[in-house]
């Protein structure tokens, strides 16, 4: 019956948003996964299941961000709790990041509205002069799902920290807050580098100095020990103590990235692109928001946006059977990773 397919929705949409909630609580089983090695290691395709048709339509940012901040949530009365923080992230970027540009991509991954519940997500992506990658995006699905998250990938002369941020509300009394500079190694001088100057600035927010929960992530593989980590029953420290520690974090990482010396040889930037490569196919596999995307527009769009934008330089796992998926919409499968939109629009010193 109706009532009960809507039923089983929201008992769904409600272990999805339990299972992020659970993934960052402290105390959780620790899952250590396999070492590395090479990402496209025995038994994985080289190839994407679900990239992009070049002949796909594009999008830009720029002008879709003309509508932020926006004004009201797709649930009536209710609030968009981390719209502060996108807004001033676009902001500082267009007055501070040197060189910045849009990077076209698909347009079905720019914008999607759920025809399950109310639920919108919405993206942007850009490059400048020091980053490879900026991407943003925004997630609203009413009092059930508040979502911010933004990834900076820097160029790869520079082997300098991914700056992480991924702000979460699941309900008023669910709040999450994951804010870091993601090291490419753990060996000490690396971490001497760039992770330990970080120590007066994190001890400044003690109510964001939490600890992870390891059922999903290892936190000896792309976590930082100064990285900022929030869970509160009530969303007063949002706007009390996450905003001002994410301005100062996003303006120290900012202003660091551009004081590093870059390293233009080709052996260089090859190895730094193989750890922003492995770091992607790290996280594309264990990112609980990956089941959120499924529950809200379905296992075909989350794949691809998982694999085609979030994490775009990951390789999706092949079915059972080995055999590529077929998929819907201007999605094609068995396309190779340099197919893609983003990778037909990359610039030549992009390597």
């Amino acid at each position: 019956s109706r009532l009960g397919t809507n039923n089983m929705r929201f008992v769904v949409l409600f272990l999805s948003a339990a299972a992020l909630v659970d993934a960052f609580s402290p105390g959780s089983v620790l899952i250590r996964p396999a070492s590395f090695g090479s990402v496209a290691g025995a038994g994985r395709r080289t190839t994407l299941r679900a990239a992009c048709n070049v002949k796909a339509k594009l999008a830009l940012s720029d002008d879709r961000t003309k509508a932020v901040p926006w004004k009201k949530s797709v649930v009536a009365d209710q609030r968009l709790l981390y719209m502060p923080f996108l807004e001033y992230q676009l902001q500082y970027m267009r007055d501070t990041v040197e060189g910045l540009k849009e990077i076209p991509f698909e347009e079905h991954l720019s914008l999607a509205k759920s025809s399950r519940k109310p639920a919108v997500i919405e993206s942007w992506l850009y490059e400048s002069k020091d980053f490879e990658k900026i991407r943003l995006t925004y997630i609203d699905a009413g009092i059930g799902a508040q979502v911010f998250n933004s990834v900076w990938y820097p160029r790869h002369s520079m082997d300098a920290p991914i700056f992480g941020i991924d702000f979460l509300a699941f309900g008023p009394k669910k709040v999450l807050a994951i804010l870091d500079l993601q090291p490419l190694k753990q060996d000490a001088d690396y971490l001497t580098k760039y992770i330990d100057p970080l120590i007066p600035l994190r001890n400044k927010y003690e109510d964001l100095c939490g600890r992870m929960s390891g059922k999903f992530y290892d936190e000896a593989q792309f976590f930082s020990r100064q990285l900022l980590f929030g869970r509160f029953d009530n969303d007063e420290p949002v706007m009390a103590s996450l905003y001002p520690a994410f301005k100062e974090y996003l303006d120290y990482y900012t202003t660091m990235i551009k004081a590093l010396k870059k390293d233009e040889s080709d052996s260089y930037k090859s190895a730094v692109k193989e750890l922003h490569r492995a770091y992607d196919q790290y996280s594309a596999e264990k990112d609980p928001a990956v089941g959120l995307f499924k529950t809200y527009w379905g296992e075909d769009w989350a794949e691809d946006f998982t694999h085609n934008f979030l994490f775009s330089m990951s390789v999706p796992p092949p079915t059972a059977d080995g055999v590529v998926a077929s998929t819907k919409g201007p999605v094609t499968g068995g396309a190779a990773a340099s197919e893609t939109a983003y990778f037909k629009n990359k610039k030549p010193w992009d390597n």
